[in-house]
């Protein structure tokens, strides 16, 4: 994540989906005059997180500090009096990363905290000042702590523990490099925002600027919630197009709709073939070959080797339950192929600058405009404190799915075929593929047969990577790709 997006966030009306999350029309400066209602003059510099001031930054707030650069703000009044810093920085929430704006007074105690822009479909709660002035006259001393100083919100624990790590960062930030001891180069904006056209920002180029603005959509589906993120022109109408096709795939997929292909199939009498949909045959046939890659570890039968008694007949385009007592769960896997069928949808229509997150497994496209990647996170489920790093690992994801299993997002419902029980060997098992449909049913599969399993699995799969976190073990241990 680069400072391209960190000012002047949207300049076309809001839409609900918009406010939803924290995406409205304001530029740094209608920020900053929020904090300021005086302020006139501002000073900025770009600081590189890099070497020993990343690690003194670190060693004074106590948590981990990101690779990526933070903007600092020096404000100042009419009379060109300082009335205080502002610092622009990311904190990953649950995956996706949350741009604060952390306003401090030159006592180094806050004054006022922002969410600038809110990327996930929960715990958007932390945007309402209810939350947000809790922080306001702390100091980075005496520390303060989620659940304590800092009452939480229901439902976004995640979102405030990085508001937490987010506000000490900046307070550290302020602090060391507004000693005294080492020379800025502050460069004055002439003006922040300058002139509008057809929703580009010019501005003075010393100041990072949003190029474009994204399309974000949030529809109910498959028993959980789809969240599409599109750039370009006509988004609207290709996120509608998305948003069908999840509805006409779970149509077909879904055991709980009693005329979907899957249902048929289960309701016609062993031996007796089914014709079903070239999708529902698709989906059913890459369950068919993970449940034998992964000796069944991944079985959409939930029984032992109840997937050697499933037949696929693609000349006739139907399927075969050979005994009565098979059911079809496509749960572990109909997310993964309806994300690859989404991105299908987007190429052809010519958006390929997108990220989808359908609860929590993220398909990403090409980045956005200014952009190498799109930088996600890991959640680490151990963390219980605010003060500590919540995550496992940030990832930079272009053009490849990450998927989670573990019991924050999957609970029970991870079953061991082999058992007939829910099992987990790890606390989480992350997987990284260039596809979404591997990527949903490895992760299951990793999870039920552990890490030592994880080699010989990613190895069929070119670019494939896995990020494990096994109970007692301080570091996740990562493979393949995520093996750095």
């Amino acid at each position: 994540m680069t400072l391209t997006i960190l000012l002047s966030l949207l300049l076309a009306a809001p839409t609900p989906e918009a406010q939803m999350f924290g995406l409205t029309p304001i530029s740094i400066e209608q920020a900053i005059s929020t904090a300021w209602p005086q302020a006139a003059v501002y000073e900025s510099v770009v600081l590189e997180m890099k070497g020993d001031l990343r690690q003194r930054i670190a060693q004074r707030c106590g948590s981990a500090v990101p690779a990526e650069p933070v903007m600092l703000v020096r404000v100042s009044d009419a009379k060109q009096q300082w009335i205080g810093d502002a610092v622009l920085l990311d904190e990953i929430g649950k995956y996706r990363p949350i741009t604060f704006l952390v306003a401090i007074h030159p006592e180094k105690r806050v004054h006022d905290l922002q969410v600038l822009v809110y990327r996930e479909h929960i715990g958007k709660q932390i945007a309402s000042p209810r939350f947000t002035r809790q922080f306001r006259n702390r100091a980075a001393q005496p520390p303060f702590q989620l659940h304590r100083e800092i009452r939480n919100l229901s439902g976004a624990t995640l979102s405030a523990r990085a508001s937490v790590r987010a506000v000490r960062r900046a307070l550290a930030t302020v602090a060391e490099v507004c000693d005294g001891k080492s020379p800025i180069s502050w460069k004055t904006w002439p003006s922040a925002v300058s002139s509008t056209v057809e929703g580009e920002v010019e501005t003075d180029r010393s100041v990072p600027v949003v190029r474009s603005v994204p399309v974000i959509r949030v529809r109910p589906a498959m028993g959980t919630v789809l969240r599409v993120e599109v750039y370009g022109p006509e988004a609207d109408q290709v996120i509608s197009e998305v948003f069908a096709e999840v509805r006409r795939l779970e149509d077909l997929l879904s055991r709980w709709n009693p005329h979907s292909d899957v249902s048929r199939v289960e309701q016609a009498p062993a031996g007796h073939p089914v014709k079903v949909s070239a999708d529902t045959i698709e989906c059913v046939s890459a369950a068919l070959q993970i449940a034998r890659e992964s000796g069944g570890a991944f079985d959409p039968t939930l029984v032992a080797d109840g997937y050697l008694r499933i037949d696929v007949d693609r000349a006739t385009g139907t399927i075969t339950r050979q005994r009565d007592d098979l059911i079809l769960d496509l749960g572990g896997i109909g997310k993964g192929y309806a994300l690859d069928r989404a991105a299908e949808i987007l190429r052809e229509l010519g958006h390929s600058r997108a990220l989808l997150d359908f609860g929590g497994q993220l398909l990403a496209l090409d980045p956005p405009p200014g952009e190498s990647t799109w930088m996600v996170g890991i959640h680490d489920p151990r963390v219980k404190e605010s003060g500590a790093n919540s995550l496992l690992r940030s990832i930079p994801l272009v053009r490849s799915s990450l998927a989670t299993s573990a019991t924050y997002e999957k609970g029970d419902h991870i079953i061991d075929p082999q058992q007939g029980h829910a099992a987990v060997v790890a606390l989480s098992t992350t997987v990284l593929t260039p596809d979404a449909t591997r990527a949903d049913a490895f992760s299951t599969a990793l999870a039920v047969l552990g890490p030592d399993h994880a080699h010989p699995l990613l190895n069929r799969i070119p670019g494939a990577g896995a990020l494990i976190l096994v109970a007692g073990e301080k570091s996740a241990r990562g493979y393949g790709k995520l093996g750095h």
